[in-house]
């Protein structure tokens, strides 16, 4: 796999992609997603090798790939005999009046305080000193805590894997930190050409919120368009800055990805083509080849942005 960059590594060449996926589209999706689980393995194993772990936080910006992730380490370890449960800190949202509120007045959800920090030190305090807590339940539609709490029980040596844009935060977790393994996920790669980032990394991420928000969340691409820039500001004063503070990096670029996007976008920001942000994707994506999502692998990254359902 010398034409694809192990996750150390900053960018793929946009060309070399496209020309993979005419020769071997299935070789390059294979290979591609070998890179993401290699890393999902390491993180496996640094965590075996600490019998002290009992919390995996796994934070990182919008559209990174949190949950998916997170699913995945806890499949990997119970194929080692190690029963583990995600948590999503997105269950301990504020009701929707107490949400705080940027100066144009839209919701502040990369702000901190938009969780219920006091509840979620109760739960965490309750779930590893009394092995059983009560969990909210998020209803999004509505913009509120539904009345009925899940019980979540954890064994001594349960691993309780706690996934969220804020998770490494440490206004989040004041308590255990001793037992914690943290990691962070981004998209991490541009796509090159000539010499020239032709698809910036944070681009790549905007893509792909483009399509959860439009497919799975009923929102309108200018809609997404215009909250992008509040997004952004908030990632770098609430979560940017403790990347640093990770065990684990994970880059969750995806080669082909590019490639899937034009085939699912294109014709999405083909109607807003006066947007100007919609006209710098455009061109990005008219760079590549298109291919169909039914290469799409079963229990790829991918899925939590380009299923349709």
């Amino acid at each position: 796999m010398e034409y694809l960059h192990d996750y150390k590594k900053a960018s793929f060449n946009l060309p070399v992609i496209n020309e993979l996926a005419e020769i071997d589209v299935q070789k390059l999706i294979s290979d591609s997603e070998k890179i993401y689980r290699k890393q999902m393995d390491k993180i496996v194993e640094d965590i075996l090798s600490n019998n002290k772990i009992k919390i995996v936080l796994m934070a990182g910006p919008s559209s990174s790939g949190k949950t998916t992730s997170s699913n995945i380490i806890m499949k990997k370890l119970a194929k080692k005999g190690y029963e583990s449960i995600v948590v999503s800190l997105d269950n301990f949202f504020l009701n929707r009046e107490k949400t705080p509120r940027l100066p144009n007045g839209d919701y502040d959800f990369e702000n901190v305080t938009a969780l219920d920090l006091e509840y979620l030190h109760v739960f965490i305090n309750d779930l590893f000193d009394k092995g059983e807590a009560d969990m909210p339940i998020f209803d999004f539609k509505a913009g509120q805590r539904e009345s009925e709490y899940e019980k979540i029980r954890v064994k001594d040596n349960t691993i309780v894997i706690i996934e969220g844009i804020h998770a490494l935060n440490p206004i989040v977790f004041n308590s255990h930190l001793e037992n914690m393994y943290r990691i962070y996920i981004c998209v991490n790669s541009d796509f090159d050409a000539d010499g020239q980032t032709v698809i910036p990394a944070q681009k790549l991420r905007l893509m792909r919120r483009l399509i959860r928000d439009y497919y799975h969340r009923g929102m309108s691409i200018k809609r997404t368009f215009d909250i992008w820039p509040n997004v952004l500001a908030g990632e770098s004063i609430y979560i940017k800055p403790y990347k640093n503070t990770a065990d684990f990096l994970i880059n969750s670029t995806h080669a082909y990805e590019p490639l899937m996007y034009a085939y699912m976008l294109l014709p999405i920001l083909k109607n807003e083509e006066a947007d100007e942000t919609a006209q710098d994707i455009i061109k990005m994506l008219e760079n590549c080849s298109p291919i169909s999502t039914d290469y799409l692998p079963d229990g790829s990254l991918l899925h939590e942005f380009l299923d349709m359902d």
